[in-house]
């Protein structure tokens, strides 16, 4: 019951700051019945649980913040394997498979999250330089055997300015101690994720062929590229910091 009622506070509170996502989400629903109405309600499943798992990680924080650390923790991890399903489940009906592809670089930031919020142990192996390098890696990787012809994903540019900005964003997450540097990363990173799943969706869009990640990994994001430019514009004096949906998902992305 408690779990229930976290979840309906912190939808209110993500309502009330991004109620223009709405807007935006039912233009494009609506959009989807003329284009490929059979793939609306696939759609409609994806984006609903991502955005449930946003919620999972704003509960995180929350709980976090009332220095329920343990709580905190159980709502990562629901958060992050409903993420891990979407994108395994995107990868079997639409061959997607570059959403999954930085996921070890975010079971590394989130470990780290981990250590430092409940253990109080920072593991300092874990940080933006060996996760970049192993973001590189991984990248180099899909590359290699891209051009091999091996593999078929990252078949577009937006696809790749996409996975840059995931790759990117996981690299912030594991930055701890400099909150001034992780926002600068993550803003980066968010252009391109923005950007890039913007540019995927109207793709999708145009070729008749919706890929409902796609939609959600631009509306979703694009409310923590928000909040980044308005917290970064904003004046010391004025910032807080609070624990609700008007922050930022750092867990996952």
């Amino acid at each position: 019951m408690g779990i229930f009622k976290n979840f309906i506070r912190e939808v209110k509170n993500f309502s009330k700051a991004n109620w223009w996502v709405y807007i935006i989400y039912s233009l494009l629903l609506i959009a989807i019945l003329f284009i490929e109405k059979d793939k609306l309600a696939s759609v409609f499943f994806i984006t609903t649980l991502h955005f449930v798992a946003d919620m999972f990680i704003m509960m995180m924080f929350a709980a976090y913040a009332r220095g329920k650390n343990r709580q905190g923790t159980y709502y990562q991890v629901i958060s992050m394997l409903v993420f891990m399903t979407l994108k395994i489940y995107t990868g079997i009906i639409d061959h997607s498979w570059h959403y999954l592809a930085a996921d070890p670089i975010y079971i590394l930031a989130a470990i780290k999250n981990y250590q430092v919020d409940v253990r109080k142990s920072d593991w300092g192996f874990i940080n933006y330089k060996s996760t970049g390098f192993f973001s590189v890696l991984i990248f180099g990787i899909l590359l290699y055997f891209k051009f091999r012809g091996n593999m078929s994903i990252l078949d577009s540019p937006s696809q790749w300015i996409q996975t840059i900005g995931i790759f990117s964003f996981a690299v912030a997450l594991s930055v701890t101690g400099n909150e001034r540097l992780r926002s600068r990363i993550a803003i980066v990173a968010l252009v391109f994720m923005v950007g890039g799943s913007a540019w995927e969706t109207a793709n999708t869009f145009i070729s008749g062929h919706i890929i409902g990640l796609a939609l959600s990994y631009f509306l979703l994001p694009l409310t923590v590229l928000v909040f980044y430019l308005k917290s970064w514009t904003r004046s010391p004096k004025r910032t807080k910091k609070t624990y609700s949906l008007q922050q930022p998902v750092v867990a996952e992305a």
